[in-house]
């Protein structure tokens, strides 16, 4: 992972300056060493500040940190905006959790860039094949160019993501796709490509360059997703995903029709979940790898006694993983998740954090989490005890939530972007299992059917609703689940409890939901 002292290759550090009267003639690199409007070390300086904000950013209703505020003044103008990418690619570091995250905010925080732009953003970083095949690679630098490609594909689905995907550009993830030199490029480059097909016309480029192959590159990478390493593992379910929803392979049978579900009660449940979150069709992993706030509930309700489950780490950024009832809501867009409301109560193990009701409690007892350590979930309804552990080490009683809510609990997370976890509900033997009570776990008492046991590809989920008839007791919102809920105070009903969950003011007189109630079926 050294850095490359070869002169002939592209550099391992970019400069960018805007234009001036003189230039030089004696490279396309020397051409940009012109002299900056901004100092360069000022926005290194606010770029490593935005991994602080970050780390420690709880509020969403709380002014902008000056250190953004000051990159969105630098970045109104072509050459800013330019200097701001060149400074997030070549300052943030690979072992900083909330770097991906950080490079996300700053896109999203910025003014776009125009068609223009890009091509110049691209053509700076001199992308091609030869460049992910030099000697030497900066893995730091490298990841941090596939993560603004992704997220700036993400953000111009379109022509300006049509033009920055360019024969050199595509060469150049594939590169990294195919080689397997570093886990870590092999995963953002496959993200980043996930990304540019969001625009029809990149993924049908992309799926013809895989077909070009003699066998896919992705039937190889998906062998990972069972992988006892941690990114190669996250490689392995990107890949898997890909080929179940982008980049289909005829004649290829989906997952979920060749996983084994023998044993497996209770899952994630993909009826349950916002709109951007990725399921393993297994149904026990998940992962985000959208700028939003992704969260799911799990099958099982809890309603009476002692209930456990664990998760493990895949990722060491930020998710929030706890318990909620189906009156929390999922608002992915605005920040909010799992813990952020009156009905659900997590452990953000990344920042320290314990939230409930929107509202943080730091805990300074154990380390922040990593790869491969595991959470573990308790809930008591008979004592009002709520209690995580990390590796074992119990963490405080938490009973606050316990006042809003008394039963109707679900096993739940929220995951920021580029984050995965997996989740073990019972079938597997615990690592940390409790040893001062006697708990149940959801999958000893859970009963799923097969269908209900199908995580089938959301492609295909949304061609069924487009062919299946409505009935006259389907919700009035989704058309998909049965009316079961009424409104209080307004009286109001017609929908079901999916999407009431996601409801806080009355979709018909706009008045506040206090209470949700179910009426019999």
């Amino acid at each position: 992972m050294g850095d490359c002292c070869c002169k002939n290759s592209v550099p391992d550090v970019f400069t960018y300056a805007p234009s001036s009267a003189t230039q030089s003639v004696n490279s396309p690199y020397e051409n940009r060493q012109r002299t900056p409007k901004v100092d360069p070390n000022l926005v290194d300086q606010l770029v490593l500040e935005m991994l602080t904000v970050a780390a420690s950013r709880v509020d969403t209703d709380e002014e902008s940190p000056v250190s953004l505020v000051k990159l969105h003044l630098i970045a109104d103008k072509e050459e800013g905006w330019i200097q701001m990418i060149t400074s997030m690619v070549n300052v943030i570091p690979i072992e900083n959790p909330f770097g991906p995250t950080a490079i996300s905010i700053l896109l999203d925080a910025c003014p776009l860039p125009s068609r223009e732009t890009v091509i110049k953003v691209t053509e700076l970083f001199g992308l091609s094949s030869e460049r992910a095949k030099q000697g030497e690679i900066n893995v730091r630098v490298d990841r941090n160019i596939c993560i603004v490609l992704g997220s700036l594909a993400e953000k111009l689905v379109g022509p300006n993501s049509i033009a920055m995907l360019t024969e050199k550009t595509l060469d150049y993830l594939f590169t990294f796709l195919v080689d397997h030199r570093e886990p870590c490029l092999c995963l953002f480059a496959l993200i980043a490509l996930e990304k540019f097909a969001h625009t029809m016309e990149n993924k049908i480029v992309i799926k013809d360059k895989l077909e070009k192959y003699g066998e896919n590159p992705l039937l190889c990478l998906e062998k990972f997703a069972d992988s006892d390493d941690n990114i190669w593992r996250q490689v392995g379910f990107c890949a898997s995903w890909s080929l179940d929803n982008l980049f289909v392979i005829e004649g290829r049978k989906l997952s979920y029709e060749v996983v084994d579900m023998k044993d497996i009660n209770a899952i994630l449940n993909c009826q349950d979940v916002s709109e951007y979150l990725q399921i393993s069709p297994n149904g026990l992993e998940a992962r985000c790898d959208s700028y939003s706030f992704e969260s799911v509930r799990c099958t099982f309700q809890v309603d009476d006694g002692c209930w456990y489950y664990e998760a493990t780490v895949v990722t060491p950024g930020v998710m929030q993983i706890g318990w909620a009832t189906k009156n929390s809501h999922f608002l992915s867009d605005e920040g909010f998740g799992i813990g952020d409301d009156l009905y659900s109560i997590s452990y953000d193990g990344c920042r320290e954090l314990v939230w409930y009701n929107a509202r943080p409690t730091s805990i300074t007892a154990v380390k922040p989490w990593a790869p491969g350590d595991v959470l573990g979930c308790l809930i008591d309804l008979a004592t009002k005890e709520i209690i995580f552990s990390m590796n074992g080490q119990r963490l405080p009683t938490y009973n606050e939530i316990f006042e809003a809510t008394k039963y109707g609990f679900f096993a739940a997370a929220s995951f920021m972007a580029y984050q995965q976890c997996k989740f073990n509900f019972g079938k597997e033997p615990f690592k940390y299992a409790p040893e001062d009570r006697i708990f149940a776990t959801f999958n000893d008492f859970g009963q799923l059917t097969d269908e209900q046991k199908k995580v089938i590809p959301r492609r295909l989920y949304l061609e069924r609703l487009r062919h299946s008839s409505v009935k006259e007791d389907s919700c009035t919102l989704c058309y998909d689940d049965t009316a079961c809920c009424v409104l209080e105070p307004c009286g109001h009903r017609g929908f079901c409890s999916v999407c009431t969950s996601m409801l806080r003011d009355c979709p018909m007189c706009r008045g506040e939901i206090l209470n949700i109630r179910r009426e019999a079926i």
